[in-house]
């Protein structure tokens, strides 16, 4: 055949259509057209001119790319082969050729090839055009994450984002600021990762998002966002076209293993790691099958199974990943294996592999699991491992505080169980004293106050959802229900992403004591402690009595959150349910329940104080304390830490005293004139809307706020107040600075929380505890309007003459399903 003009720039046409293509996620189509191209050039047999080999080599190159995707390294090793014997001469050519296959060997994990061989666009940058820079840069900045080198990746993904703006090509832009949005994670700021990532999603780029979903689900992993994880991998999956995306596949399942182990579910992520493993054997990448033999091992470890052969088998792993100069995979094979050996007694075995630890950063999942296995290894050897573990909650504490979502930040204790139950089991284990500090140190205290940045979009998308709600209020039968029902799923979903994407906004931090000192203020204070946590399968607690500590096992967990949940519902059913037999049936069964706590958690510390501060956990999470026969009219506080509760109380003379109401409310403004009055204030005029409330909470001390609200255990964040304008919502109260110190719901079940792994709670009233208020008064189930008006005026009234709110509550509604959260206010007297 002819090499002519036309034939040659025919089949470089094919060759950058086929190079869109793949970097598009059509490797099948990019191979039709390379092989075409490849088909117009002439035979090997015959001579050709050096414009038409560098054709050739190129189609080879970028056919060879096609063929990984599709088949794996095996499959595109033959055609690196002959396009390195037709570039031989050339130092272009070898350049370009040398680029390709670090491309290759880095996606299939030879991560030390990899690095070596796209040095070249680096060195010899004479060889390539501003837009194949572009793309190496972009390679070599993901070799560079996968090596732990989250600053030269960032380099390189800054260096791609320069020379796709030269060039003016959005998909390679797409592909850079995406790419340094998922090296951001492991510099550990994910909510600048999530911004950057999002943004990236903004540009108008035609690329395969199959990809960019399974890096979004690997940052939302690393963020303990792990339901949300799962999802972006089952729509990465979806994205995934029949017959390709092989490699993709294989990843997916391998991601999903991670998370899988990471929930507890074992069995589920050993299987999905088994797949993933057998994908990748059958693409010829040793590297990402090594990765998932891996989490194999991991899961048998977890399990207490076969610890020999993990040991053997994670140091072999070790051997796979040191030869491909894989960091991430030789961390994980170096945890398993010491945790392995520390559990079979091979102590020195797990001290040599911890030694070996590669000093890089691979995020904090992956740090997290090296000091977990560094921990069990000191239990092994007879070495506390304390100072080890504090640092380990000081780093989560850390990776904390950069975020102002409090779904983000409730979310990243999941990643801390482990440590965390070790920790508790050894302090256990020491007595009380020991307990109660352990429990103080993984209670994500001292975290700055939340103050996200103002952001334009977020109040767009909030007030579009307040319409809809209002709007689903006012005609619930309304042809448009259904629409305005998924309208308001998606708003939902569009603004948590935003919440999870926004940075800490200053450092202001509350001062906290330690725990001697809250220890000796409770004692001043004449108040008990009752500290209750989940350990080993049981409800335990830890109590300080008159001074005096203990430590007991109190009941089996599962049978305390059946209790739990079960008061819950009756305390719902009760205050819809009109009188007669059911009502007594429900009364009955409430009863009962509230006996059973107070006789198994309550009673048996024999309580001696004039008030009691509870810390709970998930089983006990919105019990109504003052129901229980036994602390009816005692003053109770539930705060998060005794620290918490010492450091938040707070005497404010003279007080600044807002009251708000919202619609609905039949008693309201009965209930707010009484509450003014008991202040010396008129009562307010009309409904307040939602910046009428935010204002409240900047500028007053105390904030009395009365107005239908609703807990959603499912959006927690998406709980509300009603206003004059809709529905106020708690993701979106910490608009401004807060000054409000102590504020009362007068609203039903707004004190409910819902509580994520860790015990970590989220909801209205914790929402505002997060943005600074040290007290509040809430509801944890339905309470009637009038009782709930005569209530909140006797309360106000024993508040305004210096009761500290959780006497004046006690005294006020004794056995009511009010609770004072966080810690006592007061209003002092006059000097």
């Amino acid at each position: 055949m002819s090499a002519g003009p036309a034939v040659v720039e025919r089949a470089r046409e094919l060759r950058l259509s086929g190079l869109a293509d793949n970097a598009a996620g059509r490797p099948a189509a990019a191979g039709r057209k390379l092989r075409t191209a490849l088909r117009l050039l002439p035979s090997l047999d015959t001579p050709a001119p050096p414009d038409v080999e560098s054709v050739r080599v190129a189609c080879l190159l970028t056919l060879a790319v096609s063929e990984m995707l599709l088949g794996g390294l095996a499959a595109a090793v033959p055609r690196l082969e002959e396009a390195h014997r037709l570039a031989a001469d050339s130092p272009e050519l070898v350049a370009r050729w040398r680029c390709q296959r670090g491309l290759i060997h880095g996606r299939c994990g030879d991560l030390a090839t990899a690095e070596v061989e796209l040095q070249v666009v680096v060195d010899e940058p004479q060889w390539f055009t501003p837009y194949e820079r572009c793309a190496m840069r972009l390679n070599r900045g993901m070799v560079f994450f996968e090596l732990g080198r989250p600053a030269d990746a960032l380099r390189e993904f800054e260096a791609a984002a320069e020379l796709a703006r030269e060039v003016g090509d959005d998909r390679e832009l797409f592909m850079a600021e995406h790419n340094r949005g998922y090296a951001l994670y492991l510099t550990g700021d994910l909510p600048q990762a999530l911004a950057t990532m999002a943004a990236a999603e903004e540009l108008p780029a035609d690329v395969f998002r199959g990809t960019s979903l399974f890096d979004l689900a690997r940052v939302l992993g690393e963020a303990g966002l792990l339901d949300d994880a799962v999802d972006a991998l089952d729509r990465a999956q979806a994205a995934c076209r029949p017959h390709q995306d092989r490699i993709l596949r294989a990843e997916i399942d391998r991601e999903r293993a991670l998370l899988l182990r990471l929930i507890g579910d074992f069995d589920e992520a050993a299987a999905s790691a088994r797949a993933s493993r057998t994908r990748f054997q059958r693409l010829g990448a040793p590297g990402p099958a090594a990765r998932a033999g891996m989490i194999v091992l991991d899961c048998d470890l977890s399990r207490g199974r076969r610890l020999p052969d993990v040991v053997s088998g994670a140091l072999a792993h070790e051997d796979i990943a040191r030869r491909l100069g894989d960091g991430e995979l030789r961390a994980r094979s170096i945890a398993v294996a010491a945790e392995a050996a520390a559990r079979l007694g091979r102590i020195d075995v797990a001290r040599a592999a911890l030694r070996r630890y590669p000093p890089e950063s691979f995020g904090l999942i992956l740090h997290l699991r090296h000091v977990y296995a560094a921990a069990v290894t000191d239990v092994a050897a007879g070495r506390s491992p304390r100072r080890r573990l504090a640092a380990a909650a000081a780093d989560l504490a850390s990776s904390q505080a950069v975020s102002a979502s409090l779904d983000s930040r409730a979310a990243r204790k999941v990643l801390s169980l482990r440590l965390t139950e070790l920790d508790l089991g050894l302090a256990v284990q020491r007595g009380p004293t020991d307990a109660l500090s352990t429990l103080e140190r993984w209670t994500s205290l001292g975290l700055p106050v939340v103050r996200p940045p103002t952001d334009s979009r977020q109040a767009e998308l909030t007030q579009r959802l307040r319409s809809l709600s209002q709007a689903l209020r006012d005609e619930p039968d309304s042809p448009a229900t259904a629409d305005r029902r998924s309208e308001m799923a998606r708003l939902r979903r569009e603004l948590t992403d935003l919440a999870l994407a926004q940075r800490q906004d200053g450092d202001a931090v509350r001062p906290l004591p330690v725990l001697p000192e809250a220890l000796a203020s409770l004692r001043a204070a004449d108040r008990d402690l009752l500290w209750l946590f989940p350990h080993d399968g049981g409800l335990w607690g830890v109590g300080v009595v008159a001074g005096r500590r203990r430590l007991a096992r109190l009941a089996d967990l599962s049978r305390c959150l059946e209790v739990s949940r079960r008061l819950q519902a009756d305390l719902r059913a009760l205050a819809y349910q009109p009188a007669g037999p059911l009502r007594e049936a429900i009364g009955a069964s409430l009863a009962a329940g509230l006996d059973w706590l107070d006789g198994t958690v309550v009673r048996p510390w024999r309580l001696r104080s004039a008030g009691l501060v509870v810390v709970g956990t998930h089983a006990v999470a919105s019990v109504p304390w003052g129901l229980l026969p036994s602390l009816a009219g005692v003053p109770v506080t539930v705060a998060r830490s005794a620290t918490e509760w010492a450091g938040g109380r707070s005497a404010v003379r003279d007080p600044g005293v807002r009251v708000v109401t919202g619609p609905g409310l039949r008693h309201a403004a009965a209930e707010a004139v009484d509450v003014s009055a008991a202040w010396g204030l008129a009562g307010p005029v009309g409904d307040a809307t939602a910046s009428d409330l935010v204002d409240a909470l900047a500028g007053a001390d105390l904030v009395h706020v009365a107005a239908h609200g609703q807990h959603q255990p499912a959006s927690p964040l998406f709980s509300s107040l009603r206003m004059a304008d809709g529905d106020v919502y708690a993701h979106e109260l910490p608009t401004g600075d807060v000054r409000a110190g102590h504020v009362v719901l007068s609203a039903c079940e707004v004190g409910t929380a819902q509580v994520r792994p860790g015990d970590e709670p989220l909801g209205l009233a914790h929402t505002l505890l997060a943005l600074g208020v040290s007290s509040v008064v809430a509801a944890v189930a339905p309470v009637p309007d009038d009782a709930t008006a005569a209530l909140m005026a006797a309360y106000h009234a024993r508040l305004s003459r210096g009761l500290p709110s959780d006497e004046a509550l006690a005294a006020a509604a004794p056995g009511s399903a009010f609770v004072v959260l966080g810690s006592p206010w007061r209003a002092a007297p006059a000097p």
